[in-house]
């Protein structure tokens, strides 16, 4: 793959790279590509466009040659080649006809429920920890050194997709390549407490309501709530469901959170044997994931949407489940 890969990043004149979803992960591998190539191949003209504009925690990743530019913004033109990066181009929404001009699509991406599907080329690996890992890679297999600002990109989505190392998807591998990183003499603190520590008073905010207004079901196995979108405005939800599943005798943690423009994003983790990345694409067949992260979009109201990801959740959860989802 990384060959097929390579000759159609070599043959392109104009490179689009892109992501449904602006995450530690996707943002650091996409600047990390960039630079990479710019590094390689000179003479590429790479672009980044996205659905949504870059969260601010992100901006000191970004090269100055190479900004994240809103999709709606920018009038559509055939590139030679498109590639999503850490992410299912199902869910792209003013990205898509972006995306579907290029002569040629491919993927990077280490997503269990990823397949290349009708796509070119692609570089897919879900035993890896995060996409930047995959990144890391190609920077090796194109003969790219290692310097403070690519070690950054990368040690970013690593920190963020494995929690600062926490998950299993963490492997000697893992811990080898990001040695590499901090001899480059990055500051890896630092990185950690900017992208993961730091956060906005209105995100904060949020986590309480989300608490507030949380929910048990299956005899405390199931946590979920949902958040309205007056209630999100413009902050950053990524990562909140994350609490739910922090609680005590809770498997899976789920979190519904309305969009505005008629769809539902619905996130899921796990903490036990569930593989949410299954209940995900029982939910659309757009969602996906990890075997203990996952998410999906639905069309549908906020109430319809938290019901059927409810019950679809108890379901897969099995016996014994009582009656604690009353009222959803």
């Amino acid at each position: 793959m990384p060959n097929a890969l390579t000759r159609a990043i070599a043959k392109a004149d104009s490179i689009l790279l892109t992501t449904p979803d602006l995450d530690g992960d996707a943002v650091g591998a996409i600047a990390a590509l960039g630079r990479a190539i710019a590094v390689r191949w000179p003479d590429k003209r790479v672009i980044v466009l996205a659905d949504e504009p870059l969260p601010a925690r992100y901006a000191f990743l970004v090269p100055p040659d190479l900004p994240f530019q809103m999709a709606d913004a920018v009038p559509v033109s055939p590139v030679d080649l498109a590639l999503v990066i850490d992410g299912d181009p199902a869910r792209f929404q003013a990205v898509q006809p972006h995306f579907a001009a290029a002569r040629q699509r491919g993927m990077v991406d280490h997503h269990k429920s990823s397949d290349l599907g009708d796509l070119d080329v692609g570089l897919l690996d879900p035993l890896a920890a995060s996409t930047t890992e995959l990144v890391l890679r190609l920077c090796d297999h194109w003969g790219v050194a290692l310097d403070p600002a690519l070690a950054e990109a990368i040690f970013t989505g690593m920190a963020f997709d494995t929690s600062v190392f926490r998950y299993r998807l963490t492997r000697p591998r893992t811990l080898r390549a990001a040695a590499r990183l901090l001899e480059t003499g990055i500051d890896h603190a630092q990185i950690v407490d900017r992208v993961l520590m730091s956060q906005p008073v209105e995100r904060v905010r949020l986590r309480g309501q989300m608490i507030m207004s949380m929910q048990l079901a299956a005899e405390g196995r199931l946590a979920w709530a949902s958040l309205t979108a007056a209630q999100v405005d413009a902050a950053e939800t990524g990562g909140l469901v994350d609490d739910l599943v922090f609680i005590e005798g809770v498997e899976i943690g789920l979190l519904a959170v309305e969009r505005g423009d008629g769809r539902v994003k619905v996130s899921l983790r796990s903490r036990g044997g569930i593989d949410v990345s299954a209940l995900a694409r029982r939910l659309s067949p757009h969602g996906g994931g990890h075997a203990r992260a996952a998410g999906a979009t639905l069309r549908a109201s906020l109430d319809d949407a938290t019901e059927r990801a409810v019950v679809a959740a108890l379901a897969a959860l099995g016996p014994p489940v009582n009656d604690g989802a009353a009222g959803v």
